[in-house]
């Protein structure tokens, strides 16, 4: 199977999207199904949500990461406490270079071995030149919890500022549409616009007939409802 975007030029918000198969994209943002400390009978992670992967799994998608990515390119990557150091491996694995780590501060503790856990972390690196477009981003934000392991919509606005409004936009492990511009997605939970299947993930979108067509009505009727009477 070959790699592909699906033909639609127009996200759910109306955005344009990448449609050639040799589209890249300037930034990805990536919240991997993590195993660590996720499972067990008396677990009460992850496991127990969703399906997770083993490092080398999450490591092993270096190859289709670099070939989504443009030459200048920067990458966002949620990680947990427990997989903090795991993370700096994950993004060299994948061809970029640390820079600094984004901490999510909550309102309250959540779950822990050892301490209990009130914060997550993104850390953002880069792949050739690629510089910040805003240079007073600190390195946490304060946002409130949402559903389980749902990211805080507050991201989008840092990495608009930070990685630029108007670059080209890939979410990996995606579970909704990113309500934001310029947004693509990839994810067993959603209907992908591109498709890792080549270097051995596919999603169930990449065997749904339908999903072009599901999209497609999806789209337009997001344009008929921008659309004036």
């Amino acid at each position: 199977m070959t790699t592909h975007i699906h033909d639609d030029t127009q996200n759910s918000l109306g955005a344009e999207v990448p449609t050639s198969p040799a589209a890249t994209w300037d930034v990805i943002c990536a919240d991997p199904p993590w195993d660590v400390l996720q499972k067990g009978r008396n677990s009460l992670g992850a496991e127990r949500h969703y399906d997770l992967m083993t490092l080398d799994q999450i490591k092993g998608m270096g190859d289709a990461v670099k070939a989504l990515s443009s030459e200048n390119a920067h990458l966002w990557l949620w990680v947990t406490n427990a997989t903090l150091r795991h993370g700096y491996d994950v993004m060299e694995a994948w061809g970029f270079t640390p820079r600094s780590p984004l901490t999510w501060i909550k309102p309250r503790f959540t779950l822990g071995v050892y301490l209990r856990n009130a914060t997550e972390h993104l850390l953002f690196g880069t792949r050739g030149k690629a510089p910040v477009q805003y240079k007073s981003q600190p390195t946490w934000m304060y946002a409130p919890l949402q559903a389980h392991s749902e990211k805080p919509d507050e991201q989008y606005a840092v990495i608009d500022r930070v990685s630029g409004r108007d670059t080209r936009k890939l979410e990996l492990f995606a579970r909704r549409r990113p309500p934001a511009p310029n947004w693509s997605v990839w994810g067993n939970e959603i209907a992908s616009d591109v498709s890792l299947a080549k270097w051995g993930y596919p999603v169930p979108s990449d065997f749904d007939d339908a999903t072009t067509d599901a999209l497609a009505v999806e789209q337009a009727a997001t344009r008929n409802r921008n659309e004036p009477d």
